[in-house]
């Protein structure tokens, strides 16, 4: 697993290279540098969202071949350690997708991308977190202030949804701890 090319399809494919795509042509600026990062962030944005999606076979009207996007394999093994990362941490967290802890465990652990059921459900939390930077990040931008905003909002929203229980103080004191 994460040893290989890995390939956006469908509308995926086309937003990753929107997530992707340079917004303002005078300064060359990007949300997104490559697609390597779509794939190491967007899990975690769809775990964390509730997102997942299914495969897409959206095609280019012109040619009928289904839209791709490709990572290539050395870009995935290069950022193998960080997918095994949020592979293990979905599988560990994912009590809708597996309630038994110990099954989780296992997944995450021992038998980690053993089941294609496991890598598949990895790989709907992929897509889920495509759509959800898409949707939060591109869609509805038109100029490069646009973009800076959304991005601004997003990370403003991410951080209200996500972090505001968390309280600096303590992860001291748990630093701090003997």
């Amino acid at each position: 697993m994460f040893d290989k090319q890995y390939r956006f399809k469908g509308r995926h494919a086309l937003r990753v290279d929107q997530l992707t795509g340079v917004f303002d042509e005078i300064s060359k600026a990007k949300l997104i540098d490559r697609n390597v990062d779509v794939y190491t962030n967007a899990p975690l944005i769809g775990f964390l969202y509730g997102r997942t999606a299914d495969l897409d076979e959206t095609r280019n009207p012109e040619t009928g071949q289904v839209y791709n996007q490709n990572v290539m394999g050395d870009r995935v093994i290069y950022s193998s350690e960080e997918l095994q990362f949020n592979f293990r941490l979905i599988m560990l967290l994912d009590a809708n997708y597996e309630p038994d802890v110990e099954k989780r465990l296992d997944k995450a652990f021992k038998h980690m991308g053993e089941d294609p059921a496991d890598e598949e459900r990895f790989d709907s939390y992929v897509r889920g977190g495509v759509d959800v930077l898409y949707e939060k990040l591109i869609e509805g931008a038109n100029e490069p202030g646009d973009y800076i905003n959304r991005l601004y909002e997003f990370v403003e929203e991410f951080n209200d949804r996500f972090n505001s229980e968390i309280d600096p103080d303590d992860i001291l004191k748990l630093c701090m701890k003997k």
